[in-house]
């Protein structure tokens, strides 16, 4: 009986480190070509605490995915980095103001450095990539973990956010189990986890009534919303990985809740003008 509680005990514990064992290709997320995103960066972190985040670069463990790299988010319990909440746009000192760290938040993202700029003119972009959630015991199990996985922020690069703050935004996020966007359940929690699923985003920026956003998971349109602004400012930031803080989804946190450390892959980010030149459109 001992023999067998033994290697019980220790098939749960490789279950839990399968992701330690994957061989890192590089820690820096600029390894990887995104398409018509140049340069991205980890989100909120400031230079000196870079190497402090747990984003890696890996071989794919699942022998699965489209694509021999992925991008591993791994945020660890109590992870945080100190950047600021868009210090530049909004004109505050870096390091200063609402930082993850002390608004309690657990973040682990990727985050376009360049400006996409929408404008006065409309602009067509499609963004797409695949995920996916190991299906460890510990991963995902917190029902007050429910973070964005993706997020589209409308910003100015001089004017700051006076008017309208960041929207429109749009955002997808993991919400009861289930992957959710624009307030639609696009993946059941039975189907989320173990599984590559691909996302598309294909959104027309513009200043009048004429704009849309369509999402597309596993090739099948699943979110339609036309003939509305979803354009304020004059850029867009994109981010991906892992982001959770407090006041989102109306949960009631317990005091001095922090969010658990968790597990979520991707791999083939990229954005293009066209569909067919997205990175997910070439496998």
């Amino acid at each position: 009986m001992k023999k067998i509680i033994i290697f019980y005990v220790n098939v749960i514990f490789f279950m839990n480190t399968s992701v330690v064992f994957a061989e890192v290709v590089s820690k820096n997320p600029n390894y990887l070509k995104r398409g018509k995103i140049d340069k991205v960066h980890i989100a909120n972190y400031l230079k000196k605490e870079l190497l402090k985040h747990n984003y890696t670069i890996i071989k794919d463990p699942t022998g699965t995915s489209p694509f021999k790299l992925i991008e591993n988010f791994s945020p660890r319990k109590g992870d945080c980095g100190t950047a600021g909440h868009f210090w530049r746009e909004n004109k505050v000192k870096i390091g200063t103001g609402t930082t993850d760290c002390n608004s309690n938040r657990l973040r682990l993202e990727v985050a376009s450095s360049g400006d996409i700029r929408i404008g006065k003119k409309a602009k067509e972009i499609w963004v797409s990539y695949y995920f996916y959630v190991p299906d460890t015991p510990d991963n995902f199990k917190d029902k007050l973990l429910q973070p964005y996985i993706t997020q589209f922020y409308s910003v100015n690069r001089k004017g700051g956010q006076t008017v309208g703050g960041y929207a429109p935004q749009f955002s997808a996020s993991i919400y009861n189990g289930k992957l959710s966007i624009e307030g639609n359940h696009v993946i059941d929690e039975k189907n989320l986890k173990s599984k590559w699923h691909k996302v598309e985003f294909n959104i027309r920026y513009s200043k009048d009534y004429d704009g849309f956003i369509k999402v597309y998971i596993n090739d099948e349109l699943k979110v339609n919303r036309s003939g509305f602004k979803t354009a304020s400012h004059d850029y867009v930031d994109i981010k991906y990985g892992t982001y959770s803080h407090p006041e989102y989804g109306g949960a009631n946190y317990p005091e001095e809740y922090q969010f658990p450390s968790h597990t979520i892959y991707f791999a083939g980010f990229s954005m293009n003008k066209y569909r067919s030149k997205l990175l997910t459109s070439k496998k």
